[in-house]
């Protein structure tokens, strides 16, 4: 074999073991910390939360926010990191996924229960979640609720799972049917008065734990593309929701639940008809080959200029 040969081979091989050993770690890792592997935040908190501060020092005790989002697509999985705090009162989180290419509903509707509360919200133009994963702390333990979102149909819920929460508020790298979960709840806020522009030393991109979930693409309709997401805080019971979403809404704005223009036909409806781009979006990474087409190449190019 040829020296330049030899070259291309060993840095195709250095990129391909590059690839199959981070998403492999990725996958067996969760613990609900920010890292490196997702890069910058896709979405930043923009208001004070409305729902209160909490004290950090372990689960949650009060209060709940939602402070940066973060996503990327690798290896057949989307994998989301929400960083923020959820309250151990009940306090619910509403995550909804979507894609261009994957039939949903822009008006939700689900069958009973008390995701329920939610029905006739209505998305962003363009954004049809296909898929709902509804978590709660209550308790010291974690319940979570998953749902597809037929176009056209109602959903049924899919119970998950219910986790207790170690005494440091950590819930480690849960397996929940189709999809793997980790909650760090120990996140210790400052934001400042509730509903003004986001302010704290530790709010909004300086926020790094909060809850990390590694999705199969098959979970969600098998997306070929960018994948959309919203998330949300909402009350007990998903009765009443927050100011709380991400992406952020309009600095000022309080609680859904209470009113306003963001507020659907009761306390536990949201209404974004009227606003574009209520979403964020997660763009795949390049594939595993692509990689490996850079590796030749570069290899290819510093064999040139030996």
């Amino acid at each position: 074999m040829q020296k330049h040969s030899r070259s291309i081979l060993i840095a195709s091989s250095i990129v391909v073991s590059a690839v199959l050993a981070t998403s492999s770690v990725r996958a067996q890792n969760l613990n609900g910390t920010l890292s490196g592997f997702y890069g910058s935040p896709l979405a930043v908190q923009t208001i004070n939360t409305g729902f209160g501060n909490s004290p950090g020092g372990g689960d949650a005790t009060a209060g709940s926010e939602l402070d940066a989002g973060y996503g990327t697509i690798s290896s057949g999985n989307l994998y989301l990191f929400l960083s923020g705090d959820f309250e151990n009162n009940g306090n619910h989180l509403n995550i909804f996924i979507g894609s261009s290419g994957v039939p949903g509903q822009n008006t939700l509707n689900i069958g009973s229960s008390t995701e329920a509360a939610m029905n006739g919200s209505v998305f962003s133009p363009g954004f049809s979640p296909n898929y709902m994963i509804d978590v709660n702390d209550f308790s010291g333990t974690a319940y979570t609720d998953g749902f597809s979102l037929p176009n056209g149909g109602t959903a049924s819920q899919a119970f998950l799972g219910g986790v207790p929460s170690q005494a440091s508020g950590v819930y480690s790298n849960w397996n929940l049917g189709p999809f793997s979960l980790a909650l760090n709840n120990t996140h210790t806020s400052t934001m400042g008065a509730a509903n003004a522009a986001l302010s704290g030393a530790t709010s909004g991109a300086n926020t790094t734990t909060g809850i990390e979930l590694t999705i199969p693409l098959a979970t969600i309709g098998s997306p070929s593309g960018a994948v959309m997401v919203m998330a949300d805080i909402n009350g007990g019971g998903d009765g009443y929701l927050s100011n709380q979403f991400l992406p952020g809404l309009a600095v000022g704005t309080a609680n859904v639940g209470g009113g306003g223009p963001y507020t659907g036909g009761s306390s536990s409806q949201f209404n974004f008809g009227s606003t574009a781009g209520e979403y964020f979006t997660v763009v795949p990474e390049p594939s595993t080959i692509g990689l490996v087409v850079i590796g030749l190449l570069g290899a290819v190019g510093l064999r040139r200029r030996k």
